[in-house]
């Protein structure tokens, strides 16, 4: 048969995002094990829910719109979301007669074998067995030589995203010639490899980026020197077998598709070939293996949900490079961006007989495996289509949310940004101006004050210690800073850590005492000690017996403060970098004591309304919020905090169940340090907001960590009415985020 050049590749689906299929036909939703012998729908034995059929109606009328294409024979299609599954089949695995293709066959995977290949070169290096930047020469000394070709040069990495420069075999003339004189050809490694070389490189290596499938192969080679197995046996080890994936293998040189399958075919010249049958020793690595859409569904929910591959390694996998058309490449897996804006995480692969596409959303929460039996040159078509409406609920939401945002700044907000996390995903939004003076647009990664939001940073930091056993939350103020809280009516013995944390101490708020004259700008720009600030609340009578009320008190943090540095010999801010800040990687976090300047160029200008104009007051003097709001931050940072918060990475089970006893006050159930808040839809959110002058945030999530949303404005709305409608647009957009 004729490949007439033809290279294995990928579905490209960045370059193909128009177009949509016209011509609906019927199919089978599929049920598992029950025989769907005709095209007839039915629930899947996973129950989804009562409307599971009717909420799919649109993905499975594109798919069957897929089906009905001229010279299309059939599509498979799997999904699994949030542990529930549902798949579904139209049209004929074979051109001679009507029997239908199913949703258990098996099909030729092409290049989302790299994605395979990639997990087992990454789980080595997890396992210190050799290093992403190991050069090719170390591994296979003299392999990748002449022509223009060091080694030496060459990194693992390179070869996984494709930046190594080597020349692709597929690409080569004599090569392709070869094939098409025989499908059932024997290939080895090195004929392939010594195909590739046998070109120049494209580029130095790490100067740009070309898809090569030499690439692939030669790092199937590094498995078998490092492991000394091959990559197929390693595969099996490692991924086949503990995910118990019994419709996936890596062929060899076999011809052999497992049954149940569709026949595949190649459309060449105007005409269908049959390549079920085929020798893909000369895909080798970069694409030889078998599937199924349910084991494929398995395989990236499991990578993507970091069940594979440790964190750092995850990490660096998702770490990408921008590669022409398809998007951002990482190792072994990309993403592409949907007309949605929602990110695909996955892999393509095309063959003669069979194209697929595969993966899901970080987090592994939500996946989609796509097969066709046909390989032509504009098929990769309707898989973008079906991708994008099933992860179209995405799309709605931020489409809405978006709306929601935009709002704000019709109330006389300058700009806002804000990011939503929803299991390992994040989305920014942005509205409105940064720099109203030069008309900067804000941006969703902008740095920014989050006031007291401080406050649940330094309660973590104080819970960890009495996790520690270094401090008691009923140890009384007098025990750990004696003399500090006495007379004028107070008497620190009798008020404890946990009434600091949830402001039912009865102490005076300093800031009620020194922000008396609001216009009185003069005192942003001065240094405040700790002491300063719990002498002026203390100036104050108490405003109830510790214990028997709640009253927010800016007081009772800088207390916290205090307490923090005399329990373990640093200040809160030092703690909360080695506890916090740097355990979770929070790099746009700053505790930044007496500086004035929020560091960097990405922030906005923050603003008040003095005069009845907007009032730059971007640098203030932030220890005059010390540990009860001096923080700075940006939305992914605070999303990340707060989930791992919530989520149980920072405090002992007790310590968190301590946390969230709330005491009822202002309308809020405040706890230690964060409170609760319920929506009108009945979510229960848990969080904190925080103002300071020039900035107002907001940050809350699902009790699980799971969901989170942080936001902020850079001004106030300035009136009674504005104020209003600000608060019902934020009701809104939280019970939108959280439906």
């Amino acid at each position: 048969m004729k490949f007439k050049g033809y290279k294995l590749g990928m579905i490209t689906l960045s370059a193909l995002l128009a177009g949509t299929l016209l011509l609906p036909v019927q199919g089978t939703l599929h049920a598992e094990n029950v025989n769907t012998a005709q095209q007839t729908s039915q629930h899947s034995t996973n129950k989804p829910g009562a409307n599971a059929h009717d909420n799919r109606s649109s993905v499975k009328k594109l798919i069957d719109q897929a089906a009905d294409q001229q010279d299309v024979p059939g599509v498979i299609v799997g999904v699994t979301k949030n542990g529930q599954k549902w798949s579904y089949a139209s049209g004929e695995s074979t051109i001679h007669d009507k029997t239908p293709v199913k949703t258990n066959f098996h099909f030729r995977i092409g290049s989302t074998t790299k994605t395979f290949v990639a997990t087992v070169i990454l789980q080595l290096a997890g396992e210190n067995k050799l290093s992403l930047d190991d050069s090719i020469e170390k591994w296979l000394p003299g392999v990748v030589q002449g022509n223009g070709y060091d080694a030496s040069k060459i990194t693992i990495r390179q070869l996984l995203n494709h930046t190594s420069g080597i020349a692709s075999y597929t690409a080569n003339e004599s090569f392709m010639k070869g094939l098409q004189s025989s499908s059932n050809k024997n290939y080895t490694a090195d004929d392939l490899v010594r195909a590739g070389i046998s070109a120049k490189p494209s580029f130095a290596p790490g100067s740009s980026w070309e898809y090569s499938n030499t690439n692939t192969v030669l790092a199937g080679l590094v498995i078998k020197k490092v492991t000394g197995e091959t990559y197929g046996e390693q595969i099996k080890k490692r991924i086949i077998d503990p995910l118990k994936l019994k419709g996936t293998s890596v062929p060899g040189s076999s011809t052999h598709l497992p049954s149940p399958h569709a026949r595949g075919y190649f459309k060449l010249e105007g005409k269908l070939l049959d390549t079920t049958e085929m020798n893909t020793s000369w895909a080798n690595a970069a694409g030889d293996m078998i599937s199924t859409v349910d084991d494929l569904n398995t395989f990236f929910s499991a990578l993507l949900g970091g069940k594979l591959l440790k964190p750092e390694l995850l990490k660096q996998m998702m770490t990408t490079v921008e590669a022409p058309l398809l998007g951002k490449y990482g190792l072994g897996i990309y993403e592409t961006k949907l007309p949605n804006g929602t990110s695909f995480w996955g892999h393509g692969g095309n063959l003669p007989g069979f194209s697929t596409m595969a993966g899901g959303i970080a987090g592994g929460e939500h996946v989609m495996a796509l097969s066709t039996n046909l390989l032509a040159d504009k098929d990769a078509l309707h898989h973008v289509n079906i991708i994008a409406e099933e992860f179209g609920g995405t799309a709605s939401k931020v489409e809405r949310v978006q709306k929601l945002i935009d709002n704000f700044t019709k109330l006389d907000i300058a700009g806002v940004t804000a990011v939503t996390y929803n299991n390992g995903k994040f989305q920014g939004y942005l509205a409105g101006k940064a720099d109203i003076k030069t008309g900067r647009k804000m941006e969703s990664d902008a740095r920014f004050r989050i006031g007291s939001i401080t406050k649940t940073f330094v309660a973590t930091v104080v819970l960890q210690l009495a996790g520690e056993n270094k401090l008691n939350l009923d140890d009384s103020v007098e025990k750990w800073l004696p003399g500090v809280v006495q007379g004028n009516g107070y008497d620190g013995s009798k008020i404890t850590i946990r009434q600091l944390l949830n402001h039912t101490s009865g102490i005076y708020n300093y800031t009620s005492v020194l922000f008396k004259d609001p216009n009185n700008l003069e005192l942003l720009q001065r240094t405040y000690t700790a002491e300063e600030l719990v002498a002026m609340g203390l100036k104050e009578k108490p405003v109830f017996k510790p214990g028997t009320d709640f009253q927010y008190s800016n007081t009772n943090y800088v207390l916290l403060g205090q307490i923090i540095k005399k329990v373990t010999g640093e200040t809160y801010d030092q703690q909360i970098e080695k506890r916090i800040i740097e355990p979770l990687h929070l790099n746009d976090t700053f505790l930044p004591g007496s500086s004035t300047l929020i560091p960097g160029s990405k922030h906005g200008r923050g603003y008040i309304t003095h005069n009845q104009t907007l009032l730059d007051i971007t640098e203030l003097n932030p220890t005059i919020a010390n540990a009860a709001g001096d923080m700075i931050s940006t939305g992914k940072d605070l999303s990340t905090f707060l989930s791992a918060l919530l989520g149980g990475k920072l405090l002992k089970e007790e310590q968190l169940k301590q946390m969230l006893a709330t005491e009822n006050g202002d309308g809020r159930t405040y706890g230690l340090g964060i409170y609760q808040t319920k929506l009108p839809n009945g979510q229960v959110l848990w969080g904190h907001d925080g103002g300071i002058h020039g900035f107002v945030s907001m940050l809350l999530g699902t009790s699980d960590g799971k969901r989170i949303m942080a936001m902020n404005i850079n001004s106030q709305p300035n009136s009674d009415e504005l104020i209003k409608a600000f608060n019902e647009n934020m009701s809104n957009l939280l019970t939108t985020e959280f439906n």
